[in-house]
């Protein structure tokens, strides 16, 4: 796919920043758990999931079918890209690369089979990769979509994952949640007091965003006044890590009230487009 004009950060703010203006943006809409319909996108043919910025993006597209692959993908399922159809780039990042290993006179080594070894190397700078992909709903004769219920319960997970990350956690000392980086804890009211086990943990999973920015773990710049643009900057990364992590374990989203930080994301996204995760494919 020819590289486009503009960079792959700015093309995916733009898009957002629209849907913004218009409360469409993916974490602006509720989505309830169980709910199928709302699965995270992936691709049917390498049955991966896109990740990261790409799985933001191809979310923002307002497609309700959660399957996108390439035109030549489409040929091999015996399905075709209707006539017209644009199609919407996903990017990629390679790390490491598979090479032959070689001797110090550069002479590559065989294995007893008389066979080149092949070793994974580390990249010293990692090479980027862009392709098209369509929507399910922009090709015709591809199979009906069946998606099929996790086979994990989904809350169990949720803990699975709030014990894993070893994020200090309390309970019940104020009505309110937040993280507080001076301590680099979580607070949150008692369980109970959530109208769902669900809102528990899409809260949890909120807070649990601003816990990765820790100077320990991705050291951002966490210390912003209520109200100010940093704050709001912040909380829209944790918003997108809420709603990224809710889809990914099956217990949705919940938008909450961010009506006042709109104009703030808007600004965020056209000064400093979604460059820190974008090296998930």
């Amino acid at each position: 796919m020819k590289i486009p004009k503009k960079s792959f950060h700015e093309q995916v703010a733009e898009n957002l920043i629209e849907q913004l203006k218009k409360g469409t943006a993916p974490w602006q809409q509720p989505w309830k758990p169980g709910d199928l319909s709302a699965a995270l996108p992936f691709n049917p043919t390498t049955q991966k999931r896109y990740r990261g910025i790409n799985s933001l993006n191809l979310i923002s597209r307002g497609y309700t079918d959660p399957r996108w692959l390439t035109y030549k993908q489409a040929e091999g399922a015996g399905a075709q890209v209707r006539k017209g159809q644009k199609s919407t780039p996903v990017q990629y990042w390679l790390f490491a690369e598979e090479r032959i290993k070689t001797d110090e006179q550069g002479v590559p080594i065989l294995d007893s089979e008389g066979q080149p070894i092949k070793e994974h190397v580390k990249l010293e700078r990692p090479k980027v990769f862009y392709a098209a992909v369509f929507n399910a709903e922009q090709i015709d004769n591809l199979p009906e979509l069946v998606v099929q219920a996790p086979d994990w319960d989904p809350l169990e997970r949720a803990e699975d994952l709030l014990q894993r990350s070893q994020a200090i956690i309390h309970h019940g000392e104020i009505d309110d949640a937040f993280y507080r980086p001076s301590t680099d804890s979580i607070h949150l009211p008692h369980k109970h007091q959530f109208p769902t086990a669900a809102g528990y943990y899409q809260t949890a999973l909120h807070e649990l965003g601003h816990w990765s920015g820790h100077e320990t773990r991705l050291n951002r710049d966490l210390f912003h006044p209520f109200g100010s643009e940093g704050y709001a900057k912040e909380e829209l990364r944790a918003e997108i890590a809420s709603l990224l992590l809710g889809g990914e374990l099956g217990i949705g989203h919940d938008p909450g009230q961010h009506v006042a930080y709109v104009g703030s994301w808007i600004k965020a996204l056209q000064d400093d487009p979604p460059r820190d995760i974008s090296c998930c494919s």
